[in-house]
């Protein structure tokens, strides 16, 4: 069930049921499509200091419901809603993956950070699961925040450490736009906090020639 942006706030209306007779309906009459990028927050310089300089790996997923690239809310009924015709530029574990390697090779704090399921011996091995990331609506069908939850799997030196984040970000706002820049608050104060975690659960790093 799509979500509309009204002028004055966030309405869930129903889906039009289109009529066989109705099949060839015009590409103009449609709404147009908007995409919406996210991008990586800026590194300060915290995130900068005690570089590891070993390579890291990076796995992204996401739980049923979130691998789409739609704008989506959540009702008070637990029903998750996109929002009409409003998309982000892929599916979201893509566009975590994309933002959250830039972000981490930003930092200076390791060799590479790469894509992939697998880390070579000697390389650490980061996995992300993507359980919210949504606007949250009120019994009143206004969208009053934005919900950034996940939980990582962190393999250095032979050790796993379980990390895990949760970020509930105010809506400024009725518009789209305001719905979209809260996302983007959200994932900006999660990432940021990431280095630091990171450090916390594996100091020092190791050197890593490859």
């Amino acid at each position: 069930m799509p979500v509309v942006i009204a002028r004055n706030w966030f309405l869930v209306t129903l889906a039009a049921i289109a009529s066989s007779g109705c099949s060839g309906v015009l590409e103009s009459s449609k709404p147009p499509r908007e995409v919406y990028l996210l991008q990586p927050p800026a590194v300060s310089s915290q995130s900068t200091t005690g570089a590891s300089r070993v390579n890291l790996v990076l796995s992204v997923s996401a739980v049923p419901g979130l691998d789409s690239d739609r704008i989506l809310v959540l009702g008070p009924d637990a029903r998750l809603n996109p929002v009409v015709n409003a998309h982000w530029a892929d599916h979201m574990p893509e566009v975590i993956t994309s933002i959250t390697r830039r972000f981490l090779s930003a930092t200076g704090r390791f060799a590479t950070v790469q894509q992939g399921a697998l880390a070579r011996p000697g390389d650490w091995l980061l996995q992300l699961e993507l359980q919210a990331f949504y606007g949250v609506q009120d019994s009143t069908a206004e969208v009053t925040s934005v919900l950034l939850q996940w939980e990582g799997l962190l393999q250095c030196n032979d050790h796993r450490h379980g990390l895990r984040w949760q970020e509930k970000i105010t809506v400024r706002g009725s518009s789209l736009s305001s719905l979209v820049a809260a996302h983007q608050r959200a994932l900006d104060t999660a990432l940021q906090q990431l280095p630091a975690s990171i450090e916390q659960a594996c100091p020092g790093g190791t050197a890593h020639a490859g």
